[in-house]
């Protein structure tokens, strides 16, 4: 089979994941949706009244998110690294690999908004993860052009 094919049937199966991390994305907005106006004023499942602990709740959330979005950054250099015996097919799994692994882990901010959501209801918390996971997901995005050029300069 042809390299550029290879190089396209593999690419799809990532942009494939992409959309579905986009679409599960979606349901959560859905589902934040759907709670907020059948069980106004939702509050949460976990009601805590303590302004501190909510602060405390909020920064773990955001700084999960942060600490995830550091952690893909890091693995995305380490799993990119070429090793002198790769062959065009290793760097090919590679690159597919790691781009799996960075659009699932761009999801993860978007989790942690939506379980800060079902704990307390912070719908607004949910919107600003929600859109930081949009935006990472759109950077971490397989493209097929960036593949095709970073195999070419690591042949």
């Amino acid at each position: 089979m042809e390299t550029r094919e290879v190089i396209r049937r593999t690419h799809r199966i990532a942009a494939l994941v992409g959309f579905s991390v986009l679409g599960a994305m979606a349901l959560y907005l859905v589902l934040v949706e759907l709670i907020r106006t059948r069980m106004a004023p939702f509050n949460g499942l976990y009601p805590v009244s303590d302004p501190q602990t909510v602060r405390n709740l909020r920064y773990l959330f955001y700084g999960l998110s942060a600490a995830s979005l550091i952690l893909a950054r890091v693995l995305q250099s380490v799993l990119m690294k070429k090793k002198p015996g790769d062959s065009p097919e290793d760097l090919l799994n590679k690159i597919h690999r790691t781009s799996l692994i960075m659009v699932i882990m761009s999801e993860l901010p978007a989790l942690f908004g939506l379980i800060l959501f079902l704990i307390r209801g912070l719908n607004r918390d949910f919107y600003i993860l929600l859109g930081i996971s949009v935006v990472v997901l759109f950077i971490f995005f397989p493209r097929r052009r960036a593949w095709e050029e970073w195999l070419v300069s690591q042949t």
